[in-house]
């Protein structure tokens, strides 16, 4: 424990790339090579129904962890939680994937969900950043979306996805689909009244250091968002490239 606490202290605080940081990335990094160690041994149906039963426990979690910031926090409250964030809708994606073995759908849960996580790890929201190492609003916020890597990841390294060079504008179009409809749902909350703060996926003002970049160079609601489509149509183009690697 001395030794423990010596690489953890008390007044430890999570930033990118320091050693609590390190931390959850290397838990992420074991529980895949675990989860797909265990998920190999597994009949494909079978692998889909753990995918997706772990990817519900998945979504509880968050539900969790998002009733307990409601109420830890004053500017918490219903309408802050609707799962409108790209890394919540990856997470009913992976469910949908997994219960319709949907090869397009594991796609876009492969990219997003992936990339998505690791950037919200690494460019966390403004209410996380620079928390205690030792809280639950971090080991919530953390611990969610390492899961949610590790659900996202299991389609490949399970061996589930079928690459097909559609997933790349399918991929786009998710994004832009899943942006607009977002982008809306913004609008409505704030015109409404109902929630003015609205910012889920940050298509009304960037929260975070990626986003922030964004906005310096088209400092525009919505506007802004726009290249990020592309960029997943690149990363989809990566993952076929080693998918066809893979099976040489």
């Amino acid at each position: 424990m001395k030794l423990w606490y010596k690489l953890f202290p008390n007044d430890l605080k999570i930033i990118a790339f320091n050693r609590g940081w390190w931390f959850y990335i290397v838990i992420t990094v074991l529980g895949t090579i675990l989860f797909t160690l265990y998920g190999n041994t597994l009949t494909p149906d079978k692998k889909l129904t753990y995918i997706m039963i772990t990817s519900i426990i998945e979504f509880i979690i968050l539900r969790v962890y998002k009733l307990y910031m409601i109420h830890i926090r004053d500017d918490y409250r219903y309408f802050n939680e609707l799962p409108c964030y790209l890394c919540n809708q990856s997470t009913i994606l992976c469910i949908i994937a997994a219960a319709t073995n949907n090869s397009h759908l594991m796609s876009f849960c492969i990219v997003m969900g992936t990339c998505g996580s690791l950037l919200a790890l690494t460019f966390p929201d403004k209410i996380v950043y620079n928390q205690p190492f030792y809280s639950l609003q971090t080991l919530g916020f953390y611990a969610y979306h390492s899961l949610l890597i590790i659900t996202s990841l299991s389609f490949l390294t399970l061996g589930l996805y079928k690459a097909d060079i559609s997933d790349i504008f399918w991929n786009m179009l998710m994004l832009y689909a899943l942006g607009t409809f977002t982008h809306f749902v913004n609008v409505f909350l704030i015109r409404t009244n109902l929630y003015p703060e609205a910012n889920y996926s940050f298509t009304i003002h960037p929260d975070n250091g990626f986003t922030q970049m964004l906005y310096n160079f088209c400092p525009k609601p919505f506007f802004y968002m726009l290249p990020c489509p592309l960029i997943t149509g690149a990363l989809t183009v990566l993952l076929l490239l080693f998918m066809r690697i893979f099976k040489k």
